[in-house]
């Protein structure tokens, strides 16, 4: 019976390997980190626009409750009242 020398040339493969990796860091640098930056930069000026408008709306309720205490005080009272109804069910 014939014996079968397998030889396998590995240097081959781990030269596809290299490229393989040098190609995915290109594309990081290229693409990804690039994508990244834009959306971490997007998600900064919302969070800055939310926390804007945010500041805002309280300040306008702040307003109101002190231009109208009496009807403030009432509002609350009424949304106590209702709250504690919907509770004794």
């Amino acid at each position: 019976m014939p014996r079968y020398s397998a030889s396998f040339d590995t240097s081959s493969v781990e030269e596809r390997i290299a490229d393989l990796r040098r190609k995915v860091d290109e594309l990081m640098q290229e693409q990804v980190n690039p994508a990244l930056s834009r959306v971490g930069s997007r998600a900064q000026s919302l969070a800055h626009q939310v926390s804007h408008t945010t500041r805002r709306e309280a300040d306008h309720a702040m307003d109101l409750v002190r231009e109208r205490p009496v009807v403030t005080i009432a509002v609350a009272v009424g949304v106590g009242i209702l709250i504690a109804r919907l509770l004794r069910r």
